[in-house]
């Protein structure tokens, strides 16, 4: 069992691609947890390695308890393969944990080994088959707490975490101590943002494309965006052209879609 002195990569993200590793947000002046804590320790300790336990003080690691948005402890987190599958909060007796455990450990299926890396992140993004993710974003989280300097993984969260929540995504990029990496990527993400929130109530191709996107259709959404240009190229300081090129630029040029649609849309801006 880990103490509040950790490593959260060693012991969190790359030990779960071993076992599963239930993190305890405990405090010292929490009683419940008190309660919870040898309870989970005993489950551990009878349970001969299937499983680890790592319990994390809210008060000297405040950083990873913001990350997992924890609000009230104790609060447990089951962490496998660097994804989080499931969680309980409060002082449940050793019955009820135990069962929760069990059935928790019959949804994952674990196989006997895992070969995969929690460091590998092509590995992290390759299920990842449509654009923007909302799924990935809690990944690319998780991955970045065990990787913090991992540039290319921060830009990617950003950049799909711009379309659900960008006044947050923002705030992110803006919070790098070094931006000269995201500089060139700045006016796209402030594009997508102004983007996402338009005003619901406004009529235009825009609105639709939009709604394309986020049902997973980016040909419709393209195909929408050059409506708009046809018919309205200056609506909002020409924010079609503007959105156009941000998610290409977001796509990168070996994407079908901007393969098929790059020339087509060029056509309607020049």
């Amino acid at each position: 069992m880990q103490e509040t002195a950790f490593d959260f990569k060693r012991d969190v993200v790359d030990l779960s691609f071993e076992k599963p590793v239930l993190i305890d947000f405990w405090a010292e002046w929490c009683g419940p947890c008190k309660i919870l804590g040898p309870v989970l320790e005993a489950l551990e300790q009878e349970d001969l390695g299937k499983w680890a336990l790592v319990k994390i003080n809210t008060e000297t690691e405040p950083e990873i308890a913001a990350y997992f948005k924890i609000q009230s402890i104790p609060n447990c987190k089951l962490i496998y393969e660097g994804k989080l599958v499931g969680e309980f909060t409060g002082a449940e007796s050793k019955t009820n944990v135990q069962k929760w455990l069990a059935d928790q450990f019959q949804k994952l299926n674990l196989p006997e080994t895992i070969d995969a890396q929690s460091d590998d992140y092509e590995t992290l993004i390759q299920d990842s088959n449509q654009f923007p993710d909302q799924q990935l974003i809690p990944k690319l989280e998780l991955f970045l707490l065990g990787n913090p300097d991992y540039e290319e993984a921060q830009l990617l969260l950003t950049k799909h975490e711009i379309f659900f929540n960008p006044e947050h995504a923002i705030q992110r990029l803006h919070a790098k101590k070094d931006l000269k990496e995201y500089v060139d990527h700045l006016e796209d993400l402030h594009t997508i943002s102004t983007w996402v929130q338009l005003n619901p109530k406004v009529k235009h191709p825009l609105q639709i494309a939009k709604q394309e996107l986020f049902s997973n259709n980016l040909t419709g959404c393209i195909e929408q965006i050059i409506e708009g240009l046809q018919k309205d190229p200056k609506f909002e300081n020409e924010l079609c052209r503007r959105v156009g090129i941000a998610l290409f630029h977001f796509l990168g040029k070996q994407h079908p879609v901007t393969r098929e649609y790059r020339k087509l849309f060029d056509m309607n801006i020049y």
